[in-house]
């Protein structure tokens, strides 16, 4: 498999300063990761888990009060390996939209309120498009036809489409320039079971036509099971668990992801769901050894004392467990 990004022990933490003292939140702490062409990867976890961040990470978007303190993230150009954040911002500019992009969580976070719609797929066109301007409209009209979505939304202005239209224009508007990478963040957030379906569906059109990786960040496990083909599970800015998603809740390896999977409803399934104990943890002071270890029924004195390392079980399926042996 083609890699097309890569992060190599990622440390991206948030400085801020509260009343003259400075606090470091470390939201992604030490992860590795690699994403590979033509997959949906799916990052499930808590809020507060670090998802959202690691995105951020990923597409280099490192601006302060998040600095990156460590780590590698390399992004595959012809087939060979760019260390992105020793690029310059132009050239980081450059690659986005084209070879990656990215859905926030939040439609309006993308949409100028005081502007058509019309008027922010141009910005985005006479920016990364070299063409006639005039072209450029009839590219947009041709684009959203072939996401099934009407051109008349051009016209509007965003608070006069519903919320999973929106969503949609958004990302319409990710896809624009067929980046091959498409970092979404909680796309169905705050939207209503139809309207998550439509969102769902547009993102495997997507992905199925033309044949890019996307990364979703979702907590909702069940839309992973649906979408993703491959999934981590995060859990205090630490990627607790990774591998083949059907493979994942076949036969879940860490605690943590058991519990995640086990509070999905079933149908026919009258019995109560079993929420996991305790809280998560700040990551301004995260817990010494397994992170997980203050609500794990299994923890022992050596998950408090050290830290597991990645075992893989299964080809590609790896978890950070003592249970596992290691």
């Amino acid at each position: 498999m083609e890699t097309l990004v890569e992060g190599k022990n990622l440390k991206a933490y948030y400085v801020l300063e509260f009343w003259g003292k400075k606090r470091t939140i470390r939201a992604v702490d030490n992860v590795s990761l690699k994403i590979f062409s033509g997959e949906i990867y799916g990052i499930a976890g808590e809020s507060g888990c670090g998802k959202s961040t690691l995105l951020k990470t990923l597409l280099a978007n490192l601006e302060p009060p998040l600095r990156l303190f460590g780590g590698e993230l390399n992004y595959w150009l012809d087939s060979k390996p760019v260390n992105v954040v020793s690029l310059k911002e132009e050239e980081r500019r450059r690659l986005k939209w084209r070879f990656i992009s990215y859905i926030p969580q939040g439609s309006m976070h993308v949409l100028n309120p005081v502007k058509r719609i019309r008027d922010t797929f141009m910005e985005i066109l006479k920016s990364h498009v070299r063409r006639q301007k005039e072209t450029f409209l009839e590219m947009a009209i041709e684009h959203l036809k072939a996401l099934g979505l009407p051109s008349r939304v051009l016209d509007m202005f965003p608070h006069q489409l519903s919320g999973g239209m929106r969503q949609r224009v958004t990302i319409a508007l990710a896809t624009l320039l067929k980046p091959r990478i498409i970092l979404a963040d909680e796309p169905t957030t705050a939207l209503d079971v139809v309207a998550q379906r439509a969102v769902i569906q547009l993102i495997k059109k997507i992905q199925k036509e033309l044949k890019n990786t996307i990364v979703l960040v979702t907590h909702d496990m069940g839309i992973h099971a649906q979408v993703t083909t491959r999934m981590a599970i995060m859990y205090a800015g630490k990627i607790v668990e990774e591998g083949p998603t059907l493979e994942i809740f076949k036969e879940p390896l860490h605690p943590y992801t058991r519990y995640l999977i086990q509070s999905l409803p079933r149908v026919g399934d009258k019995q109560l769901r079993e929420g996991i104990p305790g809280s998560p943890p700040s990551l301004v002071s995260p817990p010494s050894g397994c992170r997980f270890h203050p609500r794990c029924p299994h923890a022992t004195q050596r998950c408090e004392e050290e830290e597991p390392v990645f075992l893989e079980v299964n080809p590609g399926h790896r978890a950070a467990c003592f249970l596992l042996g290691g």
